[in-house]
This record gives structure tokens, sequence and C-alpha cells, in this order.
């Protein structure tokens, strides 16, 4: 339910660009790739019982959302993307079936990385989470 809570919340950003999530087919079937696209990758780290007994753990990890951006056309407004994903999670606590999720730091954009058809500027998104009690 993390993983969906934070999809969720980068889908209802105003003019989005097409998600292409971890085992999912992207773009649908019959449909070209498109030039400009996110790529999400979910990297839940190791739970934490910071309490004894029964309370609830904490949970933790990263949300990557790498900005997919053709060759050739710069990187100004590869950032600009970016900078608007950043500014859509920071400081933004998030409710899930009863889950708080909160971006535990700024999230930052690493530096732009290029491949052979397509450049790419990744977002790394700290999360952590309670489990709801019993």
């Amino acid at each position: 339910m993390i993983f969906t809570a934070l999809g969720t919340h980068l889908r209802t950003m105003p003019d989005v660009l097409p998600i292409a999530g971890p085992n999912v087919g992207f773009p649908a079937a019959g449909q070209p790739k498109p030039g400009k696209f996110l790529e999400l990758l979910f990297l839940p780290n190791r739970t934490r019982q910071i309490t004894l007994g029964d309370d609830p753990q904490q949970k933790v990890g990263i949300l990557q959302v790498s900005v997919m951006w053709p060759i050739g056309s710069g990187i100004p407004d590869a950032l600009d993307v970016a900078g608007q994903i950043i500014n859509r999670f920071k400081n933004q606590t998030l409710f899930a079936s009863g889950v708080r999720i909160t971006i535990s730091s700024e999230p930052w954009a690493s530096s732009p990385i290029q491949d052979v058809d397509r450049m790419k500027v990744p977002v790394t998104i700290p999360y952590h989470a309670f489990e709801q009690e019993s």
C-alpha cells in the first residue's frame, strides 16, 4: 500500500508525464514509447522495530522517479520536471489504509545519466511509514 499511495500522489500531479511502473508493460501494447516519460523504482528497506512489544514497526525506503528525456534536447526542461517532482513530495505526509507515510527528508535530483537513446534524471524520494496499530 505504500507504493500505491506514493504512486497515486505522483499520478495526481498536474501535467504528469506517462509513467512506466515496475513489472508493468510500457507502453501499452501497440503504442510507441514516448520520448518523455517517468520511470518508477520502489526500493523498500529493512523494517525497524523501534519499541519493545507489539507496537507498530517502521517501514523505510526510497521511491525513485527517473525523468526520461530524449537525447539532444538539452537538460533544462528535464531538470524542471525533476524540480516539480521534488516540490510535489517535499514535506508531505500521506495516509493509506490507516498507514501514515512521511517523506523523511527533502527529495533530491541526481546528476543526469546519458543512455544510448535517452537521458534520465533520477529523483530520490526517501520515506518512512508506520503500520497501523492493532
